[in-house]
């Protein structure tokens, strides 16, 4: 059995000691929930990533052919008997764009694509790109 002074020596050493466990679980307990946040801000970055990642893929194919590319499968080429082909052409835009500030110019073609972009959703279509012209001397030559 215990003595008298192991008991209180027992109580010294806990009185002395508590204080030391508590203020390292408080520690702990902050350190966790500052990883559980940080954890938190990075899956919603890495979710808004992924989101970018595939609205970027998307643009570039056509969502049947990226579905099939995420899931690591083979894509096969689609033949069409008929098909759409559009080419616009903004009349007088040298003259145009000379006469407006560049943000002038940019806001005006973002709206374009944005209108073209709004109405290509709401159809079945898949819009290839946007074509601006290159001066190449030998252009046949480098195709």
């Amino acid at each position: 059995m215990f003595s008298l002074l192991q008991c209180w020596c027992l109580l010294v050493i806990a009185c002395l000691v508590y204080p030391i466990i508590l203020i390292s679980f408080k520690q702990m307990m902050e350190w966790i929930h500052n990883y559980a946040r940080n954890l938190k801000e990075k899956t919603q970055d890495l979710k808004r990533e992924r989101q970018l990642a595939e609205d970027l893929l998307h643009q570039m194919l056509p969502k049947s052919v990226a579905k099939q590319l995420r899931k690591r499968q083979k894509v096969e080429a689609e033949n069409y008997d008929q098909v759409t082909i559009f080419f616009s052409d903004i009349v007088g835009f040298t003259s145009i764009a000379a006469s407006c500030t560049p943000l002038q110019v940019v806001e005006m073609l973002n709206n374009l694509y944005v209108c073209f972009d709004s109405r290509i959703e709401s159809y079945d279509v898949y819009k290839a790109r946007e074509l601006i012209p290159i001066d190449l001397k030998k252009h046949m030559c480098d195709l």
